[in-house]
């Protein structure tokens, strides 16, 4: 009798074990699975931000357009700036023929009736900066 009773003490820790094994899997994997989705976010949020300002880059684009570019980067460094968010913020440059003064919030039109080339530069997937060259 003393036999089978350590053998079920045994079988009974056996069964613990296994369970508590199994819970321990299971709350990895669903640990895991909003880093994921938080990933798949960011990209999608990337994405997104991209998709406002991707529409203007190109060769010949009108200065009218090139405007409303600035005119879109500046609204969206304002709303970085009040947001203190640091990474979403796009970076306006021009070449010699182009002047566009200090930073996003403060610039300059560029002159309509030309056509400029509007290149970007990617940072880990985001649009940064935007260097316009006059044709």
């Amino acid at each position: 009798m003393e036999n089978a009773s350590k053998a079920l003490i045994i079988a009974g820790s056996i069964l613990v074990t296994v369970i508590v094994i199994s819970l321990g899997v299971m709350v990895f994997r669903n640990m895991s699975r909003p880093v994921q989705e938080e990933a798949n976010l960011d990209a999608q949020s990337k994405s997104a931000f991209n998709s406002k300002i991707i529409p203007y880059i190109g060769k010949n684009v009108s200065g009218s357009q090139v405007n409303a570019l600035i005119q879109l980067a500046r609204t969206i460094d304002q709303k970085a700036i009040t947001d203190g968010d640091t990474i979403r913020r796009v970076t306006i440059t021009g070449d010699g023929n182009v002047t566009i003064s200090g930073n996003n919030v403060n610039y300059k039109n560029v002159e309509t009736g030309f056509f400029y080339t509007v290149d970007g530069t990617y940072d880990n997937g985001l649009l940064t900066s935007i260097t316009i060259t006059k044709n």
